[in-house]
């Protein structure tokens, strides 16, 4: 049969403001440290809900849960569970990482049917009294989602994985000998690209350190590849009289343009100090979020993993006492982004001359930025990084058959402006053809 002529173009105009996850985790150049007057300029965040609700979790050994990590899933993987990845796990022995996922933020989120993914026996690799603490980052250079977690307390170690469900176990990241001979724990790890651009790391590393006087501080710890890791000798933060003996869990985060390492302390309190793109000059501590005295959300707050989405910051947290917390969760209303994402699609359908259907989708970069750009249609998908702005990105997809059915194309965009993450997608239509 000879080749059709092409369905008639359908052209979407995608122009419209995304502010999405900008987490921790992110690269940030031209930032510097400055002091913040009061916590009122930082967002004030309200309690949302209580994410791990233990009576309705099937993997539940020990009736608490710690150390939320947050993934886009659906930015890395062809076909996640859903659009979010919760990572997170019991503290007490066993341990075991734990996933739920669900396609807001807001949930409803579903535990993950065959918990634990990572347990404390991994044969021939280690056998231990528990794991826990898991941290979730993209390692770009690898194409692969590392996950860091601690176990036991005397070092974290790491696996591997390209579905962010099954993974392959990496090795020893940081351990208590990296830090030196006072050294006696080594453990609650965050991971992030370094937001250093002149630094010869591409990713750093915040993680609790214990000494032999049983005094808890931040410990720095810088890679090339998320494998292989230098531990800076002195830590970047340390208790101090807003702390009440101890600091743990840092996270790094991005706001306004600022960089801060947040943590919490035995005060039972969740901190934010600035710190420079070099991760060596810190701010004093501001109060970033104490618990609000509703629901589950008394004493305690600890872990904070940080997530901008559509205008509205989360932070996913531990909220109760040691041994007995759950992980909760806190919102803020944003302003609006100063950046707009604006990409032209037309998708139409043809035919080859050997009489198979095709589709042809054409994504210009009307924004001032590059811009990623992903195709899903249908008959696959194509994904470009760094388009251009007024760049053309037109690839044409062929099916297996003669015909297709009218349908449409998700076109995902994200752009990185001044340290902050914009995303967004759209839907763009095209006719069914008969070749």
């Amino acid at each position: 049969m000879a080749p059709q002529s092409p369905s008639r173009p359908r052209r979407s105009r995608l122009r419209r403001a995304a502010l999405a996850t900008a987490t921790a985790l992110i690269a940030v150049s031209g930032l510097a440290a400055r002091p913040a007057a009061a916590d009122t300029t930082l967002p004030t965040l309200a309690y949302a809900g209580e994410v791990t609700v233990a009576e309705e979790l099937s993997y539940n050994p020990t009736g608490e849960f710690i150390f939320p990590s947050i993934l886009h899933a659906s930015e890395y993987f062809v076909a996640p569970l859903a659009e979010w990845y919760l990572y997170y796990a019991p503290h007490e022995n066993p341990g075991g990482i734990s996933l739920m996922y669900a396609d807001s933020l807001d949930g409803p989120w579903t535990e993950y049917a065959a918990n634990p993914l990572i347990a404390n026996v991994w044969s021939p690799y280690y056998s231990v009294n528990h794991v826990s603490s898991p941290d979730a980052i993209w390692n770009q250079e690898a194409g692969e989602l590392f996950l860091y977690y601690h176990g036991g307390n005397d070092q974290t170690r790491y696996a591997t994985s390209t579905d962010g469900i099954t993974f392959s176990y990496g090795g020893t990241a940081v351990d208590n000998a990296m830090g030196g001979t006072t050294t006696t724990e080594t453990s609650y790890a965050r991971v992030f690209r370094h937001p250093d651009p002149a630094s010869a790391y591409h990713y750093g590393m915040f993680y609790m350190e214990n000494t032999t006087a049983n005094s808890r501080r931040i410990r720095v710890a810088e890679s090339v590849d998320g494998r292989t890791w230098t531990v800076r000798p002195t830590p970047i933060v340390t208790p101090g009289s807003l702390d009440a003996g101890n600091v743990s869990a840092a996270n790094l985060w991005e706001f306004d343009g600022q960089l801060y390492i947040v943590y919490h302390a035995s005060s039972k309190k969740i901190f934010a100090r600035t710190i420079d793109p070099t991760l060596t000059t810190v701010g004093a501590p501001v109060v970033l979020y104490q618990a609000s005295g509703v629901g589950d959300d008394v004493g305690r707050v600890a872990s904070p993993e940080l997530v901008t989405d559509n205008g509205t910051l989360y932070q996913f947290y531990e909220a109760g006492d040691r041994l007995n917390a759950t992980v909760a969760y806190a919102k803020a209303t944003l302003a609006p982004p100063a950046y707009a994402l604006d990409v032209d699609a037309v998708a139409t359908t043809g035919c080859t001359s050997a009489g198979l259907a095709t589709i042809t989708v054409a994504a210009t970069n009307g924004s001032t930025a590059p811009t990623d750009v992903r195709l899903t249609t249908a008959i696959g998908e194509r994904k470009v990084t760094g388009l251009a702005a007024g760049a053309t990105f037109a690839p044409t997809l062929t099916s297996t058959g003669a015909s297709l059915a009218a349908g449409t194309v998700t076109v995902k965009a994200f752009a990185r402006v001044d340290g902050v993450a914009y995303e967004d997608t759209w839907s763009v239509p095209y006719g069914g053809i008969s070749c």
